[in-house]
């Protein structure tokens, strides 16, 4: 059983970083909603901001080379991972765009009706902060201790479970198809990731699916 301990030790510091992260995340959306009139986006990009500035912090505690988190410029295998996140999430959009009203989630009213802020966080915010959580802090650190396997796989799953919280009003259907295509993201980017070590490769391939979903919502609401 000593071989099984190392691992199972590192996956529950991996977990423990998750929840310190998520929950300092939604506590700060948590106050900003409750003693503020502030829109929903507000607390939202304030749960983006926090997800990015708490990695970084954590990631210095660790006393690592920014590198080995995946901050290094690599574009090599860049247009691969493009073309397969296109390819992947199109197939995934299929569904949604035969029955349109798998297409129409329940986000926040005030999200969905301001397409600037939906813009800059989806194809903006969400990739380079949600990333440098997912694939950079937990990967990151899976992968420091040696667990390739489970460097992808347990941030990928960890991704999609969040997923469920903002989209938890959705029909079954469409909350099923949003946690498919999270965790097909999550799993593509964290081959790459793992693969080629920056994560630039994780952020385009998180933008690709993000505009993917995006062109759909739009389909959705102006009906095409």
């Amino acid at each position: 059983m000593e071989w099984l301990m190392g691992p199972l030790k590192d996956l529950l510091v991996a977990l423990g970083l998750f929840l310190l992260v998520f929950v300092a995340g939604g506590a700060l959306a948590w106050l900003i909603m409750a003693f503020t009139s502030m829109s929903m986006w507000v607390s939202g990009l304030a749960t983006q901001l926090t997800f990015l500035t708490a990695s970084l912090a954590i990631m210095k505690l660790l006393n690592r080379s920014w590198s080995e988190f995946g901050f290094k410029i690599k574009r090599l295998g860049l247009l691969k991972a493009s073309i397969i996140s296109l390819a992947a999430s199109s197939v995934l959009a299929l569904p949604a765009l035969l029955w349109p009203e798998l297409g129409r989630t329940q986000a926040p009213a005030d999200l969905t009706e301001n397409l600037f802020v939906l813009v800059a966080l989806s194809l903006l915010v969400g990739p380079i902060c949600e990333e440098v959580f997912f694939r950079g802090l937990l990967q990151g650190y899976l992968l420091l201790k040696g667990h390739e396997r489970l460097s992808i796989a347990v941030p990928a799953l960890l991704f999609s479970a969040v997923h469920a919280i903002p989209f938890s009003s959705s029909g079954f259907m469409a909350l099923l198809l949003i946690l498919l295509g999270a965790l097909v993201l999550s799993l593509i980017a964290g081959y790459f990731r793992a693969m080629e070590g920056s994560l630039l490769h994780p952020i385009a391939i998180h933008f690709w699916f993000n505009f993917t979903g995006f062109i759909i919502y739009l389909a959705s609401a102006l009906h095409i």
